[in-house]
């Protein structure tokens, strides 16, 4: 399937967000309903303390997972916002000739979050919101090597964070750029245009 032009950044992180926020939605049914049965069982001339207990052990349990759910689906709201901002600067670029593509999908890595590739270059764009991890910039050096046997050419490895000032800089060989300034720093960059034929390809196969 083609590439679709109008696909909107951020959205496969919204979608996991969302799915994240529904399982925090059925963790809350499942305590209100294990907490039923505890005070059902408190009440029962026949309660017992072993299940007392069992039931004490699943609303801990209930708990920690939602917990978890929750941390998830703020942390991908968060990553959506982030990846909102960033891709509608970039979409700025489309009236200078530069293809903007985002939510691509790669096999093995779930998606990437921005592909821009023009006149100064073939750009792999992670966003973050505030800040990165080691393993970000791990991926994201694996993420362009693949997309390089993609697409037969360099490919630049960018982390963007959303909101964050100051000037663009590499750390182990990816550049961290800061939403501002990002569009400044693309145009200023001098690595080989990707030929037409080739994104045509690789967008048709995405």
């Amino acid at each position: 399937m083609a590439y679709d032009v109008d696909r909107q950044p951020g959205a496969w992180v919204a979608r996991t967000a969302t799915r994240h926020s529904r399982a925090v939605w059925v963790v809350v049914v499942l305590l209100f309903l294990v907490a039923a049965c505890g005070f059902a069982l408190a009440l029962s001339p026949r309660k017992s303390i072993l299940g007392g207990l069992a039931v004490l052990a699943l609303v801990g349990l209930l708990k920690i997972a939602g917990e978890r759910r929750l941390d998830l689906a703020l942390r991908f709201r968060l990553g959506a916002r982030a990846e909102r901002s960033v891709g509608e600067t970039l979409n700025e670029l489309r009236r200078e000739g530069y293809v903007v593509m985002h939510d691509v999908e790669q096999t093995g890595e779930g998606n990437i979050d921005h592909v821009v590739a023009g006149p100064t270059g073939a750009f792999l764009i992670e966003t973050k919101a505030r800040g990165y991890l080691e393993s970000h910039l791990v991926k994201a050096r694996r993420q362009a090597a693949k997309l390089h046997d993609e697409l037969g050419t360099w490919v630049t490895p960018v982390i963007c964070i959303d909101e964050r000032e100051g000037e663009p800089f590499r750390d182990d060989r990816v550049w961290i750029v800061p939403r501002p300034g990002v569009l400044d720093w693309i145009r200023g960059q001098k690595e080989p245009a990707v030929p037409f034929e080739r994104l045509a390809r690789f967008a048709d196969g995405v």
